[in-house]
């Protein structure tokens, strides 16, 4: 494992984040991830499996937090959590586990759940596309 693959992942990981949770971009999300992209889910199975299906849920989820029918929502990688392994000519496999919290205005952040991942990165001519996300455990928070 090298620390700068380890390095270059976990930028990768929160800048994939922000785009999603922070900045509500679709767009900036589909170019982070490969064509064939994949998503499973332990609550509801494989949830997409190309990149267009993945963008466009990330569109309908930004949708109902602009029309008030869904919450923003605060990604955050539990600290010493993430490990990074290399896949030969390939790219590397990310794991880790992470807390989302609910955003209300005015209110303190409210811990929803806890899960666990595993991400496979493909480095696509030096730059880390995000290939397989497989999502796990998730416990609601009590």
């Amino acid at each position: 494992m090298s620390a700068e693959m380890t390095r270059q992942i976990g930028e990768r990981d929160a800048a994939l984040f922000t785009s999603i949770f922070d900045n509500c971009n679709a767009e900036n999300v589909g170019a982070m991830v490969t064509d064939d992209f994949e998503f499973y889910h332990d609550k509801w199975g494989l949830t997409g499996n190309t990149k267009q299906q993945f963008v466009d849920s990330i569109a309908g989820m930004c949708k109902r937090i602009q029309d008030g029918t869904d919450f923003r929502a605060r990604r955050e990688l539990i600290q010493g959590s993430m490990k990074v392994y290399p896949l030969n000519n390939y790219g590397a496999v990310e794991t880790g586990s992470h807390r989302f919290y609910a955003l209300t205005p005015g209110q303190p952040d409210r811990l929803t759940e806890t899960a666990q991942f595993t991400h496979i990165w493909k480095n696509e001519q030096g730059v880390w596309k995000l290939a397989r996300v497989i999502s796990f455990d998730h416990q609601l928070a009590k």
